[in-house]
C-alpha cells in the first residue's frame, strides 16, 4: 500500500484502511515491547541488585534502540553527528515558532449548503 500510495495515490477507502492498519500495528508492537520490558524488569528484581550486568545490558539495549543514528539532507542519509544535531534542533524549532499565516488551504473544497428545498452540493 506504501509503495502504491507514493508512486499514484490510495483511494480514500484504501487510505483509510491503512490508517487503520498502521494503528493497529502500533498498538501491537507496543504491547510487544511493554511485555518483553515487563519481563526483563521481573527477571531483574529476582536476581537481585547484584546481577548488574542483566541491569547495565538492558539499560544499553533501551539506549541503542532509542538512538537516533542519522537523517536524510536533501535525499542522502547523513550520520555525521552535528549536521543530525542542527537538523533535529530546526526541525523542531521550525515545528514550535508560532506562525501567523493559515497554513489549512480550502481550495477546490466544495461545502454543502442547505436550502427550504433541498440540499445542494
Amino acid at each position: 500500500m506504501d509503495e502504491r500510495n507514493d508512486v499514484c495515490g490510495l483511494p480514500e477507502s484504501e487510505r483509510e484502511e491503512r490508517k487503520t492498519l498502521l494503528a493497529e500495528l502500533n498498538k501491537v508492537k507496543f504491547k510487544q515491547e511493554a511485555v518483553v520490558f515487563q519481563k526483563a524488569r521481573q527477571k531483574w528484581l529476582k536476581q537481585g541488585d547484584l546481577n548488574t550486568k542483566f541491569f547495565h545490558s538492558s539499560v544499553k539495549w533501551r539506549r541503542a534502540r532509542n538512538k537516533l543514528h542519522g537523517v536524510y539532507v536533501n535525499d542522502i542519509w547523513c550520520e555525521d553527528k552535528e549536521v543530525v544535531k542542527d537538523k533535529v534542533r530546526e526541525y523542531f524549532a521550525d515545528r514550535f515558532v508560532k506562525n501567523d499565516v493559515c497554513q489549512v488551504r480550502l481550495d477546490n473544497v466544495r461545502f454543502c449548503s442547505i436550502s427550504a428545498l433541498t440540499t445542494i452540493c
